[in-house]
C-alpha cells in the first residue's frame, strides 16, 4: 500500500519555500515595470426625469365624509343660487321698463275724449282756475304799444271804455297787439291761453296765462300737440283741450267784451256755447283765419246768434252783438 506523502516531502529536496518565494521575486525585478494606463474619467449618463401627467382625480370627495363634503360645496351652491337671483330680477326690471316705455309711447300718440265731464261742471272750473290758470305777477309793467286798427273799431263799438275784460284763445305766437294796448293803457284785464308749451311759458308772469288748446266738443280733450321749429325738427307735448264755456267760467270772463279765437276749432267751439244763458254774453268775437270758407261759415253761424260783422281784416273778422230787438 502506497504512503502518503506530506507536502513537504512533494517539494525538490534542497529547496525551502523561502528559496523559492526569493527566486520568483528576483525574477520579477528584472521585468521591467509595465506603464500605467492613463485614467479614464468616467462620462456622466443623464437620466431624463420623467414628470408624470396630472390626473384629474377626485379624492377629496371620495375621501371625506358627508358633512365635510356639503361644507365644502356650499360656497358653490349660493354663489349659482344669488347669480339667478339677480339675473332674474335683472330681467323681470327690463320687462317691466320695456312696458312702460311702450305705455309712455301709446298714451304720448293717443287722444283721450274726456266725454263723461260736462264743460259747466263745477269741479273742471275750480280745477282750471286753482291748478291751471296762472296769475300775473304783481311787479311786471307791460310796455305802451300805440293802438291798432281794432281798438278804433272796438271804440265805435263799446266807446272808449275802461277797465274791461278780454279772452285771447290762440294756438300759439306771442300777445295779442290790441290786447295788449288795451291791458296797458286803458287798465283791461283778462286771460292769455296758448297751445303751443313754449309760448305759454314765455307769457307766464307777464299776463294771466293758461296752458291749454280750443276743444271742438262739449267736453274736455287730451292729445298731444306738435311745434315745428327753424330746424326742421317737431317738438311734441301733452296738452289738455278746454271748453271754451269752461276757460270762460275759469277766468270769470263769461260776459267779456272781446274774445279772440283761432285755429281749426273756433268754429265748433263757439257751436258748443250756451247763448241762452243770461250769463253769458260776449260784446264782440273776433276769428282770425284766411280760409274764405270757413269765414263764410262762421259769419252764417254767428248770424244765427245776432251777430254782424263789424270788420274785416286780411287775417280775421270781427263780430258784434247786436242788441236785442224790443
Amino acid at each position: 500500500m502506497a504512503e502518503k506523502k506530506s507536502p513537504e516531502e512533494t517539494l525538490p529536496k534542497h529547496s525551502k519555500p523561502s528559496d523559492t518565494m526569493e527566486q520568483a521575486e528576483g525574477s520579477d525585478k528584472n521585468i521591467p515595470p509595465k506603464p500605467l494606463p492613463d485614467k479614464v474619467v468616467p462620462v456622466p449618463v443623464v437620466v431624463p426625469v420623467v414628470t408624470p401627467s396630472p390626473r384629474l382625480t377626485i379624492p377629496a370627495f371620495t375621501k371625506t365624509s358627508p358633512n365635510e363634503l356639503y361644507r365644502k360645496l356650499l360656497p358653490a351652491v349660493l354663489f349659482l343660487l344669488t347669480f339667478v337671483t339677480v339675473m332674474t330680477v335683472l330681467l323681470v326690471y327690463m320687462d317691466t321698463v320695456a312696458l312702460g316705455a311702450q305705455q309712455f309711447r301709446l298714451n304720448m300718440s293717443r287722444d283721450y275724449e274726456l266725454a263723461k265731464i260736462p264743460q259747466e261742471s263745477p269741479p273742471l272750473v275750480a280745477y282750471v282756475r286753482q291748478l291751471h290758470l296762472a296769475p300775473r305777477a304783481a311787479h311786471v309793467q307791460p310796455p305802451n304799444p300805440e293802438p291798432t286798427p281794432r281798438v278804433q273799431i272796438l271804440d265805435q263799438i263799446l266807446g272808449p271804455e275802461e277797465r274791461g275784460t278780454f279772452v285771447e284763445f290762440l294756438p300759439k305766437g306771442p300777445r295779442d297787439n290790441t290786447t295788449l294796448f288795451l291791458e296797458a293803457v286803458r287798465g283791461w284785464d283778462g286771460v292769455v291761453v296758448r297751445a303751443a308749451a313754449r309760448d305759454y311759458l314765455a307769457l307766464r308772469g307777464a299776463a294771466r296765462a293758461l296752458h291749454a288748446c280750443l276743444s271742438p266738443t262739449n267736453h274736455p280733450r287730451e292729445v298731444t300737440y306738435q311745434e315745428s321749429e327753424s330746424s326742421g325738427s317737431a317738438f311734441r307735448s301733452r296738452v289738455l283741450c278746454l271748453p271754451l264755456y269752461t276757460v270762460l267760467l275759469a277766468a270769470e270772463a263769461a260776459r267779456a267784451q272781446l274774445l279772440l279765437l283761432a285755429g281749426d276749432a273756433a268754429l265748433p267751439a263757439l257751436t258748443h256755447l250756451p247763448y241762452h244763458l243770461p250769463d253769458l254774453q260776449l260784446q264782440v268775437i273776433e276769428v282770425f283765419s284766411t280760409d274764405a270758407s270757413y269765414r263764410n261759415k262762421t259769419s252764417e253761424f254767428l248770424a244765427t246768434k245776432n251777430y254782424t260783422i263789424a270788420a274785416t281784416f286780411a287775417d280775421s273778422i270781427m263780430y258784434s252783438l247786436s242788441p236785442p230787438q224790443q
